[in-house]
């Protein structure tokens, strides 16, 4: 009675791939049901574990890992979408002003507001955007630029700055 247990030893991030991918993707597949962004998910989480490879290896459960890091791409991707759709219908209820009204309370809103931005550096209008457009928290603004809290402050604090110096020329310059 010697029972024999196979023990699959994963020498390569490739076998690795070759024997899960596809269940992994079918798998996804039911919890988001949109394939394309299973697959999307899952090689991305392949993809990181490729570049952690030789601490991955050393796992107990590497596909776990990658399980994991898929299903969070998935979370982040609704979480997106959630926040896109929400933006959408903000935008969609807003009753859209005569250019001139806005023009008279808003000096610079016959695209003067995208010309005052062009002017900021791109780290600086990320910032903004996302910050402001977007809603995103400094902490998810620093996750999605891979900069640190401190240094997205820095840029809004910047931004603010720069434009709150360009508004007031506007305005001295109007009076």
């Amino acid at each position: 009675m010697n029972d024999v247990t196979e023990v699959a030893v994963v020498e390569s991030i490739d076998t690795l791939f070759r024997l899960h991918y596809s269940r992994l993707v079918r798998a996804l597949t039911v919890v988001c049901g949109d394939r394309e962004q299973a697959a999307d998910a899952v090689q991305e989480a392949f993809v990181k574990a490729h570049l952690r490879w030789r601490r991955l290896e050393r796992y107990d459960d590497p596909v776990g890992w990658i399980r994991r890091v898929a299903i969070n791409s998935l979370h982040d991707h609704h979480r997106r979408s959630t926040r896109k759709d929400a933006a959408i219908e903000r935008l969609s209820r807003t009753t859209p002003m005569s250019v001139e009204a806005d023009h008279q309370e808003h000096p610079t809103a016959d695209g003067g507001v995208m010309q005052m931005l062009s002017g900021l550096p791109r780290q600086q209008r990320l910032c903004l955007a996302l910050f402001y457009v977007d809603g995103l928290s400094v902490a998810e603004t620093a996750n999605t630029l891979r900069i640190s809290e401190g240094a997205v402050k820095f840029h809004l604090h910047q931004g603010r700055e720069r434009l709150r110096g360009q508004l007031s020329s506007i305005r001295e310059e109007q009076s």
